[in-house]
């Protein structure tokens, strides 16, 4: 495969096919501008003169040049010919998106994709691989550092990318996020992954209300994204480092459904290229002139669309090597939660007598288009999309009925369908407050959902939460808990292990014990003042008394009678 550049075309322009070169990985210029430096380039791969479906861009860094395009289109009327390398030039690359080398190998092997990536100047390849003295001048340059690396994926790609030819898988590695308190002092959360036994998937914060958990997760968006708080002109404005290092994550899903929370809804205001490194999930959306609403039935959108979209990607990318397939891990998921054969869309009542009814199933009178059929319309998947009754979200069928789910379970299947059709390999996957919508029952069940949806991406997640239940299913080094005694915001481990630990002394340390036993204390305290003999109490209490209660009218009885 060669690497061909196209001079003075439009920033709009998709870079052309080169037949004569065969397969290629066609390059343009871009005029988009990053802080002063223009290093982008337009790119597309063309396999036997066919465009893979694979949007992304090159950013190329060229020494002493902070416009790439004007200096190619320069070099190419001096007579350079486009195709890569460039003679005489000291450059470095990198590709907007991690996922640029699995695909490169899938379709042109593994030493195809070395020899483009050293025509290229791979910026990764070229320090961790060849550990050329040229790039690792460039990798200095203010240019690399704000242009290059200013978006996500590129990050992504540089930390990680080459990982393939080691024949290792990336992972998410810790990090520390450091926080600006209400009393403008800096915290630091040490967020833990790497285990070598138990279970770090999972990072948990936990602390009472109002202490500062979202605001920690709005911060690790923002200074992951490098918008608001986190964009560069602020950070140093603030002279506030965000991250020891920063976040060799490949995407950040958020999940909260609290009618309260503030988190950004999507990235198309900020002004970054990379619009899908961040999704959001709940029930604030944007309305046609601009405000924010909120809408109880967004979960239930969301997951007929997501559906659709996890199976078009599941057929756009299925060439790639070692890929998850998302509908089967949805299913695999759910299924150990849901007792369902299948998964399906409802049709619009006017969709009846269309084409569309001939793979219908009827129920109740209703139509369902199942989910095993959606392939079939794929060149088609809009027409697809305004037939289906997306508002009445995904719906679960077994033995031809529909399969009834209690709300808690109903939204807890659609945050999984949600999930899974965002996420990507080495995601991050934040929730806030999870036991706002569910119940207690299902709050650990979720947590092991959540884990099987975590392990085929090696993705991880951080929960902002008051549970315990949740807790005690964390090992302690991942959990961070938020403490003020009125002397400033501590962010504290708990000093013994709370994987399957007691939920009292869990409960205990993180609120002090007034949380849980005051009401209960009080109404012992009021009843043995007025009885005044801690006996009869107990004797009257009879059948409804326990051991704990005994006890604690014993306990109160020495301090207020002596007795």
């Amino acid at each position: 495969m060669k690497v061909v550049y196209t001079p003075h075309l439009s920033s709009r322009a998709t870079p052309p096919a080169k037949p004569t070169y065969g397969n290629v990985l066609s390059l343009s210029g871009n005029n988009w501008d990053d802080y002063g430096f223009k290093t982008t380039l337009n790119a597309k791969i063309y396999i036997e003169n066919q465009a893979i479906s694979f949007d992304f861009v090159v950013k190329l860094l060229i020494d002493g040049v902070d416009n790439t395009a004007i200096k190619l289109n320069e070099l190419c009327s001096s007579g350079w010919d486009g195709v890569f390398p460039i003679l005489g030039v000291n450059y470095i690359t990198l590709p907007s998106d991690i996922d640029f080398y699995t695909i490169l190998v899938s379709k042109i092997g593994e030493e195809g994709t070395i020899t483009l990536l050293n025509e290229l100047h791979d910026a990764g390849f070229m320090i961790n691989v060849n550990h050329d003295k040229n790039a690792e001048k460039l990798i200095e340059y203010d240019g690399f550092k704000i242009s290059l690396l200013r978006e996500s994926g590129s990050s992504k790609a540089f930390q990680d990318g080459y990982l393939i030819f080691n024949k290792i898988s990336s992972e998410i590695r810790d990090f520390q996020l450091n926080i600006v308190a209400k009393d403008s002092n800096v915290r630091a959360i040490p967020f833990k992954f790497k285990s070598s036994l138990l279970p770090y998937d999972i990072n948990v914060i936990i602390g009472p209300n109002g202490i500062g958990k979202s605001h920690s997760l709005k911060s690790l968006v923002e200074y992951w994204l490098q918008t608001g708080m986190g964009d560069l002109s602020v950070l140093k404005e603030n002279k506030h480092i965000p991250f020891d290092e920063r976040p060799n994550i490949s995407k950040l899903v958020l999940v909260s459904y609290s009618p309260f929370e503030d988190f950004n809804l999507d990235m198309e205001d900020n002004n970054l290229r990379d619009k899908q490194a961040y999704q959001y999930f709940g029930f604030r959306q944007k309305r046609n002139d601009g405000s924010i609403g909120i809408s109880r039935n967004l979960p239930a959108l969301n997951s007929s669309n997501s559906l659709l979209d996890m199976v078009l990607d599941d057929e756009k990318y299925k060439f790639i090597r070692g890929r998850v397939n998302k509908l089967n891990t949805v299913n695999e998921v759910l299924k150990s939660a849901i007792d369902y054969e299948q998964c399906a869309l409802k049709l619009k009542p006017s969709e009846r007598p269309t084409f569309f009814s001939h793979q219908a199933v009827s129920i109740n009178s209703e139509q369902f288009f199942l989910i095993e059929d959606i392939s079939t319309w794929l060149p088609n998947i809009d027409l697809l999309r305004d037939a289906c009754s997306l508002n009445d979200g995904v719906v679960f069928i077994k033995n031809n009925n529909i399969v009834p789910l209690s709300s808690g379970q109903r939204l807890f299947a659609y945050i999984v369908v949600n999930v899974v059709a965002s996420i990507r390999d080495n995601s991050l996957i934040v929730i806030d407050e999870p036991e706002l919508f569910l119940h207690p029952t299902l709050e650990i069940e979720f947590v092991g959902l959540l884990k099987k949806i975590l392990k085929p991406f090696r993705s991880k997640a951080i929960l902002a939460t008051h549970s315990l239940s949740i807790t005690r299913e964390v090992p302690s080094r991942c959990v961070h808990i938020f403490h003020d005694e009125g002397e400033g915001l501590e962010i504290l481990p708990p000093p013994f292990e709370t994987f399957g630990g007691n939920v009292q002394r869990i409960s205990s340390y993180i609120f002090g014990d007034k949380s849980i036993s005051k009401p209960f204390d009080e109404w012992l305290e009021l009843q043995l003042k007025g009885i005044g003999d801690p006996e009869k109490l107990i004797e009257m209490l009879d059948e409804e008394i326990n051991e704990e209660m005994i006890m604690k009218i014993m306990s109160l009885g020495k301090k207020y009678h002596g007795r």
